[in-house]
């Protein structure tokens, strides 16, 4: 399957495809949809951008190739990443990108970033009370071919989706615990500067 045709009339629009379900079927719906060939370019975009952001875990609805290839499909490649449902020039970004995520072992390779280290702390001590597992947090330094998305306007997490199967190491750096009350504070005191 190809990429959809942008001049493609939608058969469906994703605000009625997604009015009645909740967030955490988002995915599924997406997956049956485009598999279904109902939404165009800008409907998928704009489904893309609503399953990921209001999903509370994106990865456990689609493994890796998935997400990647919907992102394919929206409009993504070489010169273009996703910035929330538009298409943007992949040299607007900065050539890399620190960016943190807050996982369990062994799902430190998902999708989902941040440039926000208070935000990945925040995962890290809220998830790792939810689900008993403790939760680390890692950075990368992203090279901008490897962003698929930043999505920031939904829930203000400064995200941005990353393919890390294209980095170079493929496995992230621990931040040590010991660490994370001083980068905090020097989140904080970047915040205010600005």
């Amino acid at each position: 399957m190809g990429r959809l045709g942008s001049s493609q009339s939608p058969r469906a629009a994703w605000s009625d495809l997604s009015a009645r379900i909740g967030r955490t079927d988002k995915p599924g719906v997406l997956l049956a949809a485009v598999t279904s060939g109902l939404l165009n370019d800008r409907e998928l975009r704009k489904g893309l951008e609503d399953s990921w952001t209001t999903s509370e875990w994106p990865g456990r609805a689609a493994d890796h190739e998935v997400w990647t290839y919907f992102f394919e499909l929206a409009g993504v490649d070489d010169d273009h990443y996703l910035h929330e449902t538009d298409l943007r020039d992949r040299s607007r970004l900065p050539e890399s990108l620190r960016l943190y995520r807050a996982a369990a072992d062994g799902h430190q390779t998902g999708l989902s970033w941040t440039t926000s280290f208070e935000r990945a702390h925040w995962f890290a001590t809220r998830l790792g009370s939810l689900s008993s597992l403790p939760h680390q947090i890692y950075e990368i330094d992203a090279p901008r071919e490897a962003v698929l998305a930043l999505f920031d306007a939904t829930r203000r997490e400064h995200e941005y989706v990353v393919d890390t199967g294209l980095l170079d190491p493929t496995i992230p750096h621990l931040v040590p615990a010991a660490d994370w009350e001083r980068l905090l504070d020097s989140y904080r005191d970047s915040a205010t500067d600005e």
